[in-house]
């Protein structure tokens, strides 16, 4: 089944099914971020809204607005169905902004607990999908900036992806690609220490290069230079932040309508930070490392 036509009958399906619940929004707990790690057992744990960070009606960005809650089970459903909430309010997976799969999915098969997420909890095709080692470092990370704990993440996601080097996948395009018989290239979180104030303990997380998902399991750790060359010569991006070396200076300059030639080569064109030109010689050396970059794996994907 090729890749549009799956997209199309699963976007049909949630047309065609409606809305059979009628739980008011106030009545829900909606959950901002959702991480899933397996040992036996899914274990969950989520970062639910929580308005003003004390039960407000308004979002107050300068007070805690999300609580983390925790869940496990023998399936997705059964953990989720697990969360303890102290006041008791349906969970509310529509919104959800962030999905990380973490610890085990190296043995077992990912695809029940997605098609779990999209056909049994209606999560959105459109949820951004990244890995961890450990999935539930992302929900630990009290970040000072942004509106939620979930938005510091996704806006790190969003930023590498706008750079060229990290994949943006969502939900729809791990299904897609599965059906098609297809790997997908899942943007990848490390552990990292604090410089910029974003937590108050220092601890914090990086986007750092990518991981296979193949067949349900999650295979290869790729860095960001062989992430980079899995993105081009898949037509994931054609554009890229770039740093080389000129003259014994290290510059930056922006690759862009980045292409594969018929013999396997790379070409590009190139401006720098101000939007200009490049001479002659920064040219030949922005080309030779991107295609540096682009031979570290130089296979389709």
């Amino acid at each position: 089944m090729s890749t549009k036509i799956l997209a199309g009958l699963i976007l049909l399906s949630s047309l065609l099914s409606g809305c059979s619940d009628m739980t008011e929004l106030g009545n829900r707990a909606i959950i901002q971020a959702l991480a899933i790690d397996y040992d036996g057992e899914y274990n969950v744990s989520a970062l639910l809204f929580s308005s003003g960070g004390s039960g407000g009606d308004t979002i107050d960005a300068s007070q805690e607005n999300a609580i983390k809650v925790v869940g496990s089970g023998k399936t997705l459903c059964e953990a989720i169905d697990n969360i303890s909430l102290a006041d008791g309010k349906k969970l509310y997976m529509s919104e959800t902004k962030l999905l990380i799969l973490g610890g085990g999915f190296e043995q077992t098969d990912v695809f029940p607990a997605l098609d779990s997420l999209y056909y049994d909890l209606r999560c959105s095709l459109n949820m951004p999908v990244c890995c961890a080692d450990r999935a539930e470092l992302l929900t630990d990370l009290d970040f000072t900036e942004g509106m939620t704990s979930a938005d510091k993440p996704l806006s790190m996601l969003e930023n590498a992806h706008e750079l060229g080097i990290s994949p943006k996948t969502t939900l729809l395009d791990l299904l897609a690609e599965n059906a098609a018989g297809k790997p997908s290239l899942i943007p990848m979180f490390v552990p990292d220490k604090n410089g910029r104030g974003m937590t108050e303990s220092g601890d914090t997380i990086a986007v750092s290069g990518s991981r296979y998902l193949k067949d349900g399991i999650l295979t290869e750790k790729f860095d960001r230079d062989k992430t980079v060359s899995l993105m081009i010569s898949s037509k994931k991006i054609d554009r890229l932040s770039l740093n080389f070396n000129c003259g014994g200076y290290e510059k930056t300059c922006f690759a862009y309508g980045i292409k594969r030639t018929p013999d396997d080569k790379v070409t590009a064109n190139f401006k720098n930070k101000n939007g200009g030109p490049l001479t002659k010689e920064e040219e030949t050396a922005a080309l030779y490392e991107l295609s540096r970059i682009y031979n570290t794996m130089g296979k389709n994907f």
